[in-house]
């Protein structure tokens, strides 16, 4: 396939990109070399620039500053970000505290985005001590074993997943981590191999890379409950693939199948929004969105706006509403639940089924609980009041607390507002 060529220039990064990146990555290390203190075993620049599979315009520099196992948790948290802020000011740059496992600097040098993270060092087959700890790990298996070749399948297939929306592995996205690119690409050795494996996954495809059995000695591999289980090279107790949803997984093995059953450039730019422009031609039924003031990061509040839309949709399907799609999203400032309704307004009566008439027990139950029974299919029945006739009657009795809905640290449905249209 001639054109894949075409599109690596589009998103390979150019030399001099490369060359600019590292010379500011080196620049940081050595300011921060300048300022710790023996505790410090080693600076390194890891991620996908080191590792040379960034895409172009990606500035990202992820720099670990790795401590003396015996060092204690609070030194390092307390060291780890006076060199991180001290190496950033002295560049001229800004940075915030973020927080991982652990805190650590975030920084902006110019236009590069800096990660600086305090770990401890460790080797192969030793137990963590923090979270962070594997990614200097990481970075050592995977530099030995990336040539160019691989670098630019690996790219291939991040703007491959980039286009399909489904490339990142945090919890908005619930895609593949450029990590676990790295390791399909150096477990099939192209991008156009793994497609071909890809395209006839089953859910619960287990991947064990090679090299594993090699780092070593009869090696214990965990069970996981996961659509794609790739186990980490540097802790066989992980799955790289944890974050991957079963949705996603599945828009994969598809498109793996239908890029190769019809191969074209399309497949690399946008294709996730060109879909929904097709998909979005074509008459509406009424749409409804609770809008929440955004109190809190996307990673803390994607989880809990997930919990809540789960627990208001067990209550529409409860009360007999009919939705198309239920999704949620972010802005700057807000939250956004979304529905597009089928049925939305409801007659006044409810069907009620109750006990076969054979249970004279819970027939007993139910006559002293309704009125007006009768029967259908061997089934005591009645009709029923409904308590709501208009999705936006349950809707608002939620926002006023009328009705049990799971409970949110960083979102208040009580500030929540109702904003309702109907397309056609």
């Amino acid at each position: 396939m001639k054109f894949l060529y075409e599109v690596l220039e589009d998103f390979k990064p150019s030399k001099e990109e490369i060359r600019e990146l590292k010379e500011v990555a080196n620049r940081i290390i050595n300011k921060i070399k300048e300022f710790s203190d023996n505790k410090v075993l080693d600076v390194l620049f890891v991620g996908s620039s080191a590792r040379n599979t960034n895409l172009k315009n990606d500035f990202d520099i992820d720099i670990f500053i790795l401590f003396d196992k015996s060092t204690p948790l609070e030194y390092l948290e307390k060291k780890g970000l006076e060199f991180g802020i001290k190496a950033i000011e002295s560049l001229g740059g800004e940075y915030e505290i973020s927080y991982a496992s652990h805190p650590y600097v975030k920084g902006k040098v110019g236009k590069y985005s800096v990660d600086i993270v305090p770990c401890y060092k460790i080797d192969f087959g030793e137990k963590i001590i923090s979270a962070v700890d594997r990614t200097p790990l990481h970075h050592k298996f995977l530099v030995k074993r990336l040539n160019n070749k691989l670098c630019d399948e690996v790219r291939l297939l991040k703007a491959f997943l980039k286009s399909l929306n489904i490339y990142g592995s945090d919890v908005k996205t619930k895609g593949f981590s450029g990590y676990l690119c790295e390791l399909l690409i150096l477990k099939y050795k192209s991008f156009l191999n793994l497609l071909e494996n890809a395209k006839n996954w089953r859910l619960k495809e287990k991947i064990i890379l090679e090299d594993i059995y090699n780092l070593y000695e009869n090696p214990k591999f965990k069970e996981f409950d996961d659509p794609l289980i790739v186990y980490d090279p540097v802790d066989l107790n992980r799955n790289v693939a944890s974050a991957l949803s079963r949705e996603n997984f599945c828009k994969f093995v598809y498109y793996s199948w239908l890029f190769l059953k019809n191969p074209n450039k399309e497949f690399f730019y946008n294709y996730h929004k060109k879909e929904e422009e097709r998909l979005n031609k074509r008459d509406r039924g009424f749409i409804v969105k609770l809008i929440f003031p955004k109190e809190e990061v996307d990673d803390i509040v994607y989880p809990q706006l997930e919990k809540l839309k789960k627990s208001i949709n067990s209550q529409i399907i409860k009360n007999d509403f009919t939705f198309l799609y239920s999704k949620c999203y972010t802005d700057e400032k807000y939250c956004y639940i979304e529905w597009e309704f089928l049925i939305y307004n409801l007659p006044n009566v409810k069907l009620i089924e109750g006990p076969p008439v054979f249970n004279k027990s819970r027939v007993e139950s139910f006559l002293k609980k309704h009125d007006k029974v009768f029967i259908k299919d061997c089934k005591l029945c009645c009709y029923e009041e409904r308590r709501y006739k208009h999705i936006l009657d349950l809707l608002k009795d939620i926002l006023n607390k009328k009705l049990p809905i799971a409970k949110t640290k960083n979102i208040d449905i009580g500030k929540g507002k109702l904003v309702w249209n109907q397309v056609t």
